[in-house]
């Protein structure tokens, strides 16, 4: 039997590096799609270092699923009232990049995707953070991927430790992080789905239901998780 053949595509970032990390350690070959090459040493995985400014230009090897984890890195408050100069550099790292990519994975056998996208992404959004989520999802059901898992977290936890091994410290994060703790109790019944989730327990997740596999669309969000979760 052949080996599974995947791309993860941001596979140097906060979450993208942790999908790689669960990932690795099944029997597949795999390519990280990158600015700078990963940490980790295995014959099974390539490192394709590349200009995302120059997406058009790339040739991908055969693969069979492609993981999408790219973010522009924003402050905590961007999120929900994002200033009008970062929305130029997010809209081409989240919609631009993330798109092109997909469909570059589409050209090169891939039949199918992980979409990081988020709680509450929604194309009519007056938010422009998850407007464009919204939008990236719609264009991603488009193409012909047998089978598309879109994945809706809310806030992504375990960034202080990351940060610190960045040696970028920042206030906006250790706020949002202890933040999160105390309001996640009060997010109950529907509301639940808007609770953080830790990013080490998503890639997890992700990986899991991903190679576990089901046919066509798939959603998940905190209620999936928390399920896994615990059972895991």
């Amino acid at each position: 039997m052949n080996k599974k053949t995947s791309l993860i595509a941001g596979s140097t970032g906060f979450l993208g590096s942790k999908i790689l990390n669960f990932l690795y350690k099944e029997d597949q070959k795999i390519y990280c799609l990158s600015r700078r090459e990963n940490e980790i040493n295995s014959a099974n995985i390539d490192d394709i270092i590349i200009d995302f400014d120059t997406i058009n230009d790339l040739s991908l090897p055969k693969i069979d699923h492609v993981y999408l984890c790219l973010g522009y890195e924003l402050r905590a408050w961007e999120l929900i009232s994002m200033p009008e100069r970062k929305k130029g550099p997010f809209y081409k790292v989240d919609y631009e990049y993330t798109l092109n990519i997909a469909k570059k994975a589409e050209e090169a056998g891939a039949t199918s995707v992980s979409l990081v996208s988020a709680i509450g992404a929604n194309k009519n959004s007056e938010s422009f953070y998850l407007k464009t989520k919204g939008d990236l999802e719609e264009e991603i059901k488009k193409l012909k991927f047998e089978t598309i898992n879109i994945f809706q977290p809310g806030h992504l936890a375990g960034r202080i430790n990351w940060q610190r091994q960045k040696n970028d410290p920042r206030i906006d994060v250790f706020a949002f992080e202890f933040g999160s703790l105390f309001f996640d109790s009060f997010l109950i019944s529907g509301l639940k789905k808007y609770r953080s989730i830790d990013a080490y327990n998503l890639a997890n997740f992700i990986v899991k239901s991903t190679i576990k596999g089901s046919l066509g669309l798939n959603y998940y969000n905190y209620s999936d998780f928390k399920k896994f979760i615990t059972r895991d």
